[in-house]
């Protein structure tokens, strides 16, 4: 089970931050992006398991895993890489259930990132 405690990865976070030279201002456009697209990701998952299209699932669940890996979401990454398999082997049983899943990971990640940009503001003007 993920919350929004354990929802992202904080070393994985911070070593985005220290990637980019602490430029909060980019992370804060990146967490924006990813929470965008994870939308649509989402949104493409759910629009393939309606149309129970297996093939479907692979492009959007490879997207969110690897921009999920980036900022830390391992949990919601880890379960777009099983849905990104799934997909490439045709295989559709069980992906409605996984699909739901992610929409609560992600959930609990927007909340997680959404936090870490507060915190990251309340500190700046300290």
């Amino acid at each position: 089970m993920t919350d929004e405690t354990t929802a992202i990865d904080r070393p994985t976070y911070d070593a985005l931050v220290e990637m980019v030279g602490g430029d909060r201002g980019f992370i804060h456009d990146l967490v924006d992006t990813y929470l965008t697209d994870a939308v649509q990701q989402l949104a493409d998952l759910d629009a393939a398991v309606k149309a129970g299209d297996a093939s479907a699932l692979t492009l959007p669940a490879h997207s969110m895993k690897s921009s999920s890996l980036n900022v830390g979401a391992l949990e919601l990454a880890r379960l777009s890489r099983e849905l990104e398999a799934q997909g490439r082997e045709g295989q559709i049983d069980g992906a409605e259930e996984r699909v739901a899943e992610a929409h609560r990971l992600f959930a609990s990640v927007r909340t997680s990132l959404l936090a870490r940009r507060a915190d990251d503001a309340a500190a700046s003007r300290r």
